[in-house]
């Protein structure tokens, strides 16, 4: 994609800085309430209520990103496809594939040497929280955690964090303060302290991906990745 194309692409996105920070107050609410509804929900099925508040809890918060996203940012556009994102990308197949491969291997070996850097030093405070093995559900049911966890989570993260918060953000500030603009909030609102630092660079890592490809695909990709890694490696696979 040549930088006529690139400038043509961010203007198709009208929403502005103002938009971004609501619509990521909006979130830091959703969150919050939807792990109030989530605790509600979860003694419906007693024997399996971690699993079902943390599926539960995924498909509320997915359910209000879409509303966020749409109400103060989607419905601006010409077109709210586009705007946010659901574009091929703008680089070759093969380089696509080495950007979104690169942007995976970033992430993960950012998260393996953080968690090598505290289990030295003694920091159990700043521990990464590990996957439950109780909040997934057992046998074939583990289809809907996954189904949950590396579809609906990646899908409704980039939306908001790339798709919305990125984009919104690129032709006020520019890439590389927008994207760790982001980063910094993509990680401060997954309201963990161990997780923050990762989770971070993990942010970093799509942020930059998605500059280079100027599409949301890949991103999707990198970050159902690593959640699908994650799932297994809890599941002794």
């Amino acid at each position: 994609m040549t930088n006529p194309e690139l400038r043509r692409a961010d203007e198709q996105v009208p929403w502005t800085v103002g938009h971004v920070t609501v619509g990521l107050l909006l979130f830091l609410f959703l969150l919050i309430a939807a792990a109030f509804a989530a605790r509600a929900v979860g003694p419906l099925y007693p024997t399996q209520e971690p699993a079902l508040k943390t599926w539960a809890g995924v498909h509320l918060v997915a359910g209000g990103v879409g509303m966020v996203v749409w109400f103060l940012g989607a419905r601006l556009a010409a077109s709210p496809v586009r705007a946010l994102g659901f574009t091929p990308p703008g680089t070759s197949l093969k380089r696509t594939a080495l950007l979104t491969a690169a942007a995976l291997a970033f992430s993960i070996l950012a998260s393996i040497a953080y968690g090598f850097a505290v289990d030295r030093l003694g920091l159990d405070a700043l521990r990464p929280p590990q996957i439950e093995a109780d909040s997934l559900f057992p046998g074939v049911g583990a289809l809907l955690t996954f189904q949950a966890l590396a579809v609906v989570t990646p899908l409704s993260e980039e939306l908001l964090f790339r798709g919305f918060a990125l984009r919104g953000l690129l032709r006020s500030i520019g890439p590389g303060p927008a994207v760790v603009a982001t980063a910094v909030v993509f990680s401060a609102l997954h309201l963990d302290t161990g997780a923050m630092i990762p989770i971070f660079f993990t942010g970093l890592a799509l942020g930059w991906l998605h500059v280079k490809t100027r599409s949301l695909w890949p991103c999707i990709a990198a970050h159902a990745g690593q959640n699908i890694l994650a799932l297994l490696a809890t599941q002794g696979l």
